[in-house]
């Protein structure tokens, strides 16, 4: 947009007869709404209170096809029991003396008949009677016809009715004495009281439909807040991880498991970075220590001969030789674990008994465990066979005793065991040292990494001992694990495939 804006606006300058003039502001705020609508906040609340208008119109419409049928079947029973009860009131007025019908009460019963919108026409057979209200009162027939009609229309515009006439026979002790024809108008209708109570039940329904409506936005809002907050706040906390700020911890507590696994996995993110922030530190104070004390005496000692202060003797010689070893075993160690994880090893895997190899092991620490007193244990059956690279596996052991006598104190115990787990072989190597803290645990098979600075400077080392043996267990296809207890001891296990 900044691009498009400067191209605009030389255009702008070099014929603006041309060229509109470019609404930054404008374009911003349409940007701005767009960005908004696209929220995961606004997506949920404009998806939730969607979902319920269409249930809400959904059930409206519904609810009044269902009404509207109710309604009809009402308007279809009402009318034909009021036509039954006519026929039975006019059939009481029948004279059995004369054959004929009472006029007066016939009168009554039209009147009656008529306030329903029903049209009564009463005639004997032999036509001595011929009574119709419609002929008495014209006006009021037409009235309440039209009445009738306007009532169905402002309900249902496209309502198809018409006047409509049936005929019944009248009778008297199973003869037939004449015949009643009812009029109204149809196929059937409402009235006033009928109308109103259709009419107060969509009013009510549109109110309920509103406030469900108001109510599903309020929720939505709530729901969305509930949702959207924790997320919000992991943004946040990935926006200061992002700049640099390793440890950030998001302190929101959800109620759904997805969010509060989102926010222990960034938190826990947070902390492995501000841990790899501080080994990368370490690193490179590590090894500028480790480089720089072989490195310093090689100059002092160079120095030292060039300037003529000591004589290039054979001994001042080796020991400038011993310290350039020292930085090419450093610079080795440091290849090795890269081809180590760059999966370069190439193993060569034979079968060889690993109790035979831990003798060996054990016969080269024996001086080291008598000088401080610590037992060494074998416990290794007859035989014990091992499928891998025996030198890799040598160097994996090695690595491992060499840490269980170096941290493990006087008079302890360092315990080897083999065992066959299933189709897994298990390998063991057990002290009473010092342990290791929890925290440290997650970290401890990672390059560099030092349990304890002023330990680790004390008791010497890089710390990629275990880096290469993770390496050279997990190229074999197997797991390296560790359990450890402050002033009670680790166990480390290496499972590796029995074949």
């Amino acid at each position: 947009i900044a691009e498009a804006h400067g191209i605009s606006s030389l255009y702008m300058a070099s014929d603006t007869s041309f060229s509109p003039r470019y609404d930054s502001s404008r374009v911003r705020s349409r940007l701005e709404w767009s960005c908004i609508m696209h929220t995961l906040k606004s997506k949920i609340i404009v998806t939730f209170t969607s979902v319920s208008l269409l249930i809400i119109v959904s059930l409206s419409i519904l609810f009044n096809f269902s009404i509207d049928n109710i309604f009809k079947q009402y308007a279809f029973e009402q009318q034909k029991k009021q036509i039954e009860e006519i026929i039975i009131q006019v059939n009481e007025q029948y004279l059995e003396g004369t054959g004929l019908y009472d006029i007066d009460g016939l009168e009554v019963i039209g009147n009656a008949a008529l306030q329903n919108g029903i049209i009564v026409h009463v005639q004997t057979i032999n036509k001595e009677i011929d009574w119709d209200i419609s002929r008495h009162k014209a006006e009021e027939c037409k009235i309440v016809l039209q009445h009738a009609e306007r009532n169905m229309h402002s309900r249902y515009p496209n309502f198809q009715g018409s006047y409509t006439e049936k005929r019944y026979d009248l009778t008297y002790n199973d003869n037939v004495t004449g015949y009643l024809t009812v009029g109204y108008y149809g196929p059937y209708s409402l009235d006033d009281n009928e109308l109103m109570l259709i009419n107060t039940l969509n009013r009510s329904l549109i109110g309920l439909g509103v406030i469900f409506l108001f109510i599903a936005i309020v929720l939505g809002v709530l729901i969305t807040k509930n949702i959207t907050t924790p997320i919000t706040s992991v943004i946040q906390t990935s926006k200061k991880i992002a700049a640099g700020d390793y440890g950030t911890q998001t302190q929101e507590s959800p109620n759904t498991k997805e969010t509060a696994e989102l926010i222990a996995s960034v938190n826990a993110m947070s902390l492995a970075l501000e841990k790899k922030e501080q080994q990368k530190k370490y690193i490179t104070a590590d090894v500028a220590h480790e480089l720089r004390t072989p490195l310093n005496n090689l100059q002092s000692q160079m120095e030292a001969m060039i300037d003529k202060v000591w004589e290039p003797t054979t001994e001042r010689l080796q020991s400038c030789y011993d310290e350039i070893l020292r930085l090419i075993r450093i610079v080795l160690q440091l290849q090795e674990l890269n081809r180590l994880e760059s999966n370069f090893l190439q193993l060569e895997k034979s079968k060889f008994d690993f109790s035979e190899l831990c003798e060996s092991i054990l016969y080269n620490f024996e001086i080291k465990a008598k000088q401080k007193d610590i037992r060494l244990i074998n416990q290794l059956p007859a035989p014990a066979p091992v499928y891998g690279d025996l030198q890799c596996l040598k160097q994996c052991m090695v690595n491992l005793m060499s840490n269980a006598i170096k941290y493990t104190g006087r008079e302890g115990t360092v315990i080897i065991r083999y065992q066959q787990v299933n189709n897994r072989i298990l390998l063991q190597i057990q002290d009473t040292g010092e342990g290791i803290p929890n925290e440290d645990l997650p970290y401890l098979f990672e390059r560099f990494y030092r349990v304890d600075i002023s330990r680790s400077q004390k008791t010497g080392g890089m710390g990629i001992g275990l880096s290469i043996t993770k390496a050279i267990v997990e190229a074999h296809g197997g797991t390296i694990s560790v359990e450890s207890h402050v002033n009670i001891g680790s166990t480390f296990t290496i499972s590796l495939p029995k074949e």
